[in-house]
């Protein structure tokens, strides 16, 4: 959940510290973070604002007429609803009684009557001026879009190109040995890549389908609901998505508000706002304080009725979802861009050694040619054309985004099951690079549930295990949560207790639509009634032993913090409070001992029981003290008494910590990753918090600041505060707009790669700004929408899950690349090598060879390396910083040793294997293949040629063992057995594969079966791989790691090329607007009613301003959300 004390993120982010006991939010000064009015002119107010249709009141003696404003929605319907909105954000009463003259005023202004609603007549008019109560949706994307955005790689559209070449080059084009056309086998190398390039894309394709349905999938698991409106004189029963502006709606106890309006009437109405502000006490609603009623909101206590004022993506809720999904910042991620870069200087290299090795070899021939020694002979030169297209395809690591796909794809379905849902497939590899979290607190590092865990009960002191809380003293008692029925006091005392506790007050447990029981009404007293339940007594049957005449109840007052009931039982009355512990145990005479006797309260057990408060304070908890009284009342009063009480104990409430989360920010916290805490919680409770989840810790360093400080150090001292980030950990009494500019100091300042957790509307902005946003699954839509990633269980440590399998995706990803560049290296060295020094100019291993080397080896090797599971030490090393090589050094190594190794061993079988292994063959078959006789061996004859190619790919599949361990570990078999049990399977698949290459593949794959001692040497050349690899790991090698200075610097740049991108966007964006609104000009003046007219107006304007919202900037009007997205480029 969003935290206690955050404003909504459409309030001033300025806003003055929260006022706990008024629940209002109160706009300050709008200048706290500085003056914007560089980047665009911030109009605040009616007053300073040079807008002509500005409502305007006109006073008339002792009556006030409204002026409808120009840009109103129509003449049947004078609203303006950018202003309206503007009201409902601030919760400005006074605004709203100065331009529509109260509710009442607005009422008459959508043409509505109040007792009898609307009039059926005028909905779908209502509709065309308003629109429907439907939040808008992204279209959904079609498996088409997929497999193009799929086909948009690179890497994939060159080898397209390279198999279409060589698919006609086979076709058409005569072997150069044979000298004949191979139609027959021309085709299967072009077509084989062409394979390769349909199972990537087609692969990418269906994971990112399958994950844009799955999210569409929960969008549409969000019920209509039905609700009770009065239309014509009567109430009806409608779904939530038919209301429309001016419907009167009726509210009950567990509703959730799905528009926005003001209140008309009620019975202690109570509404729930923790999804807007964060505040998790109810908002009282009424007349005089506050009628504004927010979607997203819900009904916690009482009744009520309110006029719709807005609706759809007109309401809060809809103009907060419209910034978060216009406002797409999502580029490529760093491993991305890496590939990109790699893949682009792979293709250069490969395409100028293919030219050069084509080049060579024709002036090799004209040589040979020249000096009579050859004969002219097309067919050589258009061999040489082939070797060069194979080197390119030997060059081009295609198993490489086959191998990314696989790894983002398997670590998405892997995340799944661990309850964390991937909506953004690269998320799952920017996690990875995260050096930051900024989470709230409650639902996310708390369970969000009220629970009382400490208490003093008449004099009996004691906590329950299990919520990390110190004994004060030797005499406080610990009981097991599940084992409080026995606690070591009287029986009436615990009765007495839990009878005062059951009749003052009115939260309650039912049913909800899954079938569990879920509390209803006050949080706080849901864990005062879970408390009574576990010492063994029924809350409700207590509660119902009391019948409505025989109570009076008098509702918490802010004034007198508690909650009063005056009960009558057996002819008795008595009066029973609950509040603010200072202010019941100041408001007590007298105490309840542990004997159940009623004592005269003593300055000095006063200050005993005061010492008790202080400590449960001091532990995180809210204090809720009980007193209760006899009286000899014989009617019951209006007002509530101030009665002299008996002090009979206090509570402490808290929301407890999950219990993973301390051990989750410990693995943060090894991982190098910083966990910020963003709460609306007080200073010393935030603190409290902090010190129990173990991210923060005061001799340490650690420190603690409020989100009022926060604001004014940005204003006036910005350096030293981005000097201090890395210290802070705890930002208490926060705005929504505090954690946004925080994210963005982060990851401008620091060049931190940020991920952000959060759950309600106001979280959306920080959400979205974030290098991964996390939403929780419990959270709003909005919140939903502008996530990278949701957690499905709604729990801190699987932050660190996902943490784990980023790093896990990177890790295989570079272990497949270095294992493919050492094949690549080798492979373009010895074709370049082997075809200049061959006397027929003959490749060393034939391109259906090679072929056979890409699809099977690479693609194989891409599934086991890509698929390798997770391990926990990944937690233990540094970030996957973005400015930090691709291919580290120790990949260097691996591949430049390997490459030689393998490049030494297989040129020693060229030059000298056929005489070293005896091999021969006829002359005639001998020639056939473009072997060369040397005395009685055949020089790559078919014999030798395979043996050649079957030690080439020993080395591969020897080699793919050693590609796990891209960190310098020792040991290449770790966790074999346990995370790479996909490997296994491929490494028996691979050799069965090969068996069969080689026995029985003949001609098609240019083989001959072999004798077994040939098959051992094979195998034992390919098993050297494994103490090659073993030394190439022992080798002293450090990998780069990147200065913080080179971090922001570059984080710096790309920021600066992204606004520059952005601005020119805004730009071309804003000639079209000027071009179209020049249009719509000349088109109005054509109408030929004044309406038309005015419409086609208001219709432009709302068109430039969602434009202007879509670039992230603001020009008029004083909409916070716009000022927060602007921030960050201020401060930029």
């Amino acid at each position: 959940m969003s935290d206690a004390g955050e404003a909504p993120p459409s309030t001033h982010p300025d806003l003055d510290e929260p006022n706990r006991e008024e629940h209002s939010v109160k706009p300050a000064d709008d200048n706290t973070f500085g003056d914007h009015h560089s980047e665009a002119e911030v109009v605040d107010s009616p007053e300073q604002s040079s807008d002509d249709d500005t409502p305007q009141v006109v006073s008339s003696g002792e009556k006030q007429a409204f002026t409808a404003p120009a840009n109103h929605a129509s003449e049947d319907f004078p609203v303006d609803v950018e202003v309206l909105a503007e009201i409902i954000e601030r919760r400005d009463m006074e605004r709203l009684k100065s331009t529509f003259l109260g509710v009442e005023g607005f009422a008459k202004t959508v043409n509505v009557d109040i007792k009898a609603g609307v009039d059926s007549s005028t909905i779908e008019r209502r509709r065309e001026v308003f629109g429907t109560n439907e939040l808008s949706k992204l279209e959904p994307v079609t498996f088409l879009e997929m497999v193009v955005d799929a086909f948009g790689d690179r890497v994939i559209q060159i080898l397209t190109v390279a198999a279409i070449v060589s698919i006609f080059f086979g076709l058409f084009l005569p072997d150069p040995y044979t000298g004949e056309v191979e139609r027959s086998t021309g085709w299967i190398k072009g077509v084989a890549i062409l394979i390769s390039v349909i199972v990537v894309t087609m692969i990418g394709a269906i994971q990112n389908y399958n994950k844009a349905k799955k999210f569409e999938e929960m969008e549409r698991e969000q019920s209509v609901k039905s609700v009770s409106v009065r239309r014509d004189g009567r109430e009806q029963t409608v779904t939530s998505t038919e209301l429309v502006v001016g419907d009167v709606l009726i509210l009950e106890t567990g509703m959730e508000i799905v528009c926005d309006g003001l209140y008309l009437e009620g019975a202690d109405l109570k509404t729930n706002e923790s999804p807007i502000t964060g505040e998790p006490d109810l908002i009282e609603k009424n007349m005089t304080k506050d009628v504004f009623l927010v979607s997203g909101t819900s009904v916690e206590e009482g009744t009520g009725v309110v006029l719709v004022a807005a609706v759809g993506m007109q309401s809060f809720q809809g103009k907060l979802k419209e910034q978060t999904q216009s406002d797409d910042t999502s580029g490529e991620t760093p491993l991305q861009e890496h590939l990109t870069e790699l893949g682009d200087d792979i293709g250069k290299v490969g395409l100028a050694g293919a030219l050069g090795l084509m080049i060579a070899l024709c002036l090799k021939e004209g040589i040979l040619i020249a000096q009579d020694e050859k004969e002219a002979n097309a067919a050589s030169f258009l061999a040489f054309v082939i070797i060069a297209i194979t080197l390119i395809a030997v060059a081009i690591p295609e198993g490489l985004p086959l191998a990314v796909t696989i790894a983002l794809a398997f670590s998405m379905s892997a995340m799944m099951e661990q309850q964390c849902m991937v909506r953004v497939l690269a998320s799952c590899e920017t996690m990875g690079a995260a050096t930051a979290v900024c989470s709230d607190k409650t639902g996310t590092l708390t369970t969000n549930e009220m629970t009382a865990v400490q208490a003093l009960l008449a004099e009996l002191e004691f906590i329950i295990a299990g919520y990390e809380l110190q004994k004060r003293n030797a005499s406080v008692k610990e009981y097991d949560r599940d084992k409080m029925q026995t606690i070591d006091t009287l029986s009436s005392i615990v009765d007495k207790f839990c009878f005062s506790l059951s009749v003052n007050s009115t939260a309650r447990q039912q049913t909800n639509d899954e079938g569990r029981k879920v509390w209803v009404g006050n949080k706080t007293e849901a864990g005062i009634l879970g408390m009574v339940s576990r010492l063994g007594r029924d809350y409700l049957e207590l509660r119902d032993s009391i019948s409505q005449d025989d109570r009076k109840q008098y509702p918490f007052s802010s004034m007198k913090k508690r909650m009063t009931t005056l009960v009558r039982r057996d002819g008795a009355v008595s009066a029973h409070t609950k509040g603010a512990s200072e202010t019941i145990l100041a408001a007590c005479t007298h105490y309840i001992d542990a004997a159940g006797d009623v004592k005269e309260l003593t300055e000095e057990k006063r200050s005993s029981f005061n010492e008790v408060i202080v400590n449960m304070a001091s532990q995180g908890n809210r204090t809720i003290g009980v007193a209760t009284k006899d009286c000899d009342f014989s009617e019951f009063p209006d007002d509530e008494p101030d009665l002299p009480y008996v002090f009979m104990g206090v509570l402490g409430i808290q929301d407890p910590i999950r219990m993973e989360v301390p051990d989750a920010i410990r693995r943060c916290e090894s991982a190098h990753l910083t966990v910020r805490m963003v709460t609306g919680d007080n200073i010393n409770t935030a603190k409290a918090i902090g010190k129990k989840c173990g991210l923060y810790d005061e001799d340490a360093g650690h420190l603690a600041m409020t989100g009022p400080d926060f604001r004014e150090m940005y204003r006036t001292n910005k350096e030293e505060l981005i000097d201090l980030l890395p210290r802070l950990r705890v930002l208490a009494r926060s705005s929504p707009t505090d954690k946004f500019v925080l994210v963005g100091l982060l990851q401008d300042e620091h060049g931190e790669v940020v991920g952000v957790t959060g759950d309600g509307t106001n979280d959306a902005p920080a959400l979205k700004l974030a290098d991964v946003g996390f939403a929780m699954n419990t959270g709003t839509d909005i919140a939903k929408g502008a996530s990278d990633m949701v957690l499905i269980d709604d729990n801190f440590a699987t932050v660190v899950t996902a943490i784990k399998w980023g790093r896990s995706v990177n890790d295989n990803i570079k272990k497949f690349l270095q294992y493919q560049l050492a094949i690549n290296a080798a492979g373009v060295l010895l074709t370049i090598i082997g075809s200049l020094a061959s006397e027929k100019s003959k490749e060393p291993i034939a391109p259906v060879q090679l072929l056979w080397l890409n699809l099977i080896m690479d693609t194989l090797a891409a599934l086991s390396l890509a698929t390798e599971r997770p391990e926990e030490r990944s937690l233990t090393r540094l970030p996957v910083y973005k400015q930090a090589p691709l291919i580290t050094n120790k990949m260097r190594a691996f591949i430049g040793i390997h490459g030689v190794y393998q490049l030494t061993i297989v040129l020693l079988i060229l030059f000298l294997g056929h005489r070293w292994f005896e091999f021969s063959e006829s002359a005639e078959s001998c020639k056939e293949v473009g072997g060369t006789e040397d005395g009685e061996y055949c020089k790559q004859g078919r014999v030798h040629s395979t043996f050649l190619f079957n030690v080439f790919i020993w080395f591969q599949i020897f080699n793919v063992v050693n590609a796990r361990k891209v960190y310098g570990e020792i040991n290449c078999f770790e966790g074999m057995w346990d995370r790479s049990k996909i490997m296994i399977c491929v490494f028996a698949l691979i050799i069965g594969l090969q068996v069969f290459a080689v026995e029985v593949g003949g001609d098609a794959l240019a083989t001959r079966g072999m004798t077994w001692q040939n098959w051992l040497i094979s195998i034992a050349f390919g098993a050297s791989e494994w103490l090659i690899g073993l030394i190439v790991r022992l080798l002293p090698i450090e990998n780069y790691v990147p200065t913080k200075e080179e971090i922001v610097e570059a984080r710096r740049q790309e920021r600066q090329e992204e606004d520059a991108r952005k601005a020119e966007e805004a730009e071309e964006a804003a000639k079209a607007k000027a071009a179209e609104a020049s249009q719509k000009k000349e088109d109005s003046k054509e109408e030929s009613t004044s309406h038309r007219g005015s419409r086609r107006q208001s219709r432009v304007k709302f068109g430039e301003e969602h434009e202007t919202k879509r670039r992230g900037t603001f020009v008029s009007g004083d909409s916070s959300l716009k000022r927060s997205m602007s921030i960050r480029k201020a401060h930029h």
